[in-house]
């Protein structure tokens, strides 16, 4: 059994060095949507919008999803340009000799003017498409691991259509169109475990620590459940990269994220499932 625990560490340590070595991306996960203003999101909610926001050409260009008829747009603030048209500075070269006249390049510049009101946005509950399916990694499964953990998932509520999911002390949210539910899930179950939300995290840990540490368990919870695939592998390299910026996890994180991947796993193993 010791040696057992022995090759799963080293396995879980090599998974946490690939991760930092390998190229990630997160291209196509957190660039979906437009990225619509903090004052956009404000005047949403003050409409009564609860859910992911787009465009009639976004919901139907990038989700295949259409508006369904007679819905009402509703407003958002766009900006208002103004454009000129003024002529580049000719290159200075004094060796050079001009023997014909030389076409004046021009370039166009834009100037803000103000911002109006417009209607043309609509919530995702306004268009119809088709669902995608939630599928749970084999041998695992997110009720009995919600039921023994004492946390449970409620409606997604934001806004903003690129965040993927969220927690809020013993709640998290998915985004019903998430690039990828499951690791999105076991992100925020780590951020739960490992109790960033509720605050018995140690207080130095600073913002780009917390979220290694949790995507770093969702990695090693999707690879132990056999659903790490080379897309989800690279956009949860990309992830993890991006936050810790080249800064390696301190040995105690390496430690906690251990044990929350175990507690995670055994809370939502199924009868007849490999035990780790």
């Amino acid at each position: 059994m010791a040696g057992e625990q022995i090759s799963k560490e080293l396995d879980w340590r090599a998974a946490i060095k690939e991760a930092y070595e390998r190229e990630g991306s997160v291209l196509g996960v957190y660039d979906r949507f437009h990225p619509y203003s903090y004052l956009n999101q404000i005047l949403f909610l003050m409409q009564g919008y609860h859910e992911p926001m787009a465009s009639r050409k976004t919901w139907k260009e990038k989700f295949g999803r259409d508006v369904r008829e007679g819905i009402k747009p509703g407003w958002v603030r766009v900006p208002q340009m103004r454009y000129e048209t003024v002529p580049e500075p000719a290159p200075e070269d004094p060796e050079a000799e001009q023997t014909e006249p030389v076409e004046q390049k021009r370039k166009r510049i834009a100037h803000l003017t103000g911002f109006l009101l417009v209607r043309g946005v609509f919530p995702l509950s306004a268009t119809t498409g088709e669902e995608l399916p939630h599928v749970e990694p084999p041998g695992w499964s997110l009720a009995k691991c919600l039921d023994k953990m004492g946390v449970r998932e409620v409606p997604f509520d934001h806004t903003d259509g690129n965040i993927q999911g969220y927690s809020r002390g013993l709640e998290f949210a998915i985004n019903p169109l998430a690039v990828d539910r499951r690791r999105t899930v076991f992100h925020e179950l780590g951020h739960m475990v490992l109790g960033h939300t509720i605050g018995s995290h140690p207080p130095d840990m600073h913002k780009g620590l917390l979220e290694g540490e949790a995507e770093m368990t969702a990695y090693l919870c999707m690879k132990e459940t056999g659903a790490l695939d080379e897309e989800t592998a690279s956009h949860s390299r990309g992830y993890l990269q991006h936050w810790t910026q080249g800064e390696n996890l301190p040995e105690k994180s390496i430690q906690r994220i251990f044990r929350t991947v175990e507690a995670i796993l055994r809370a939502g193993r199924v009868a007849g499932a490999a035990a780790e």
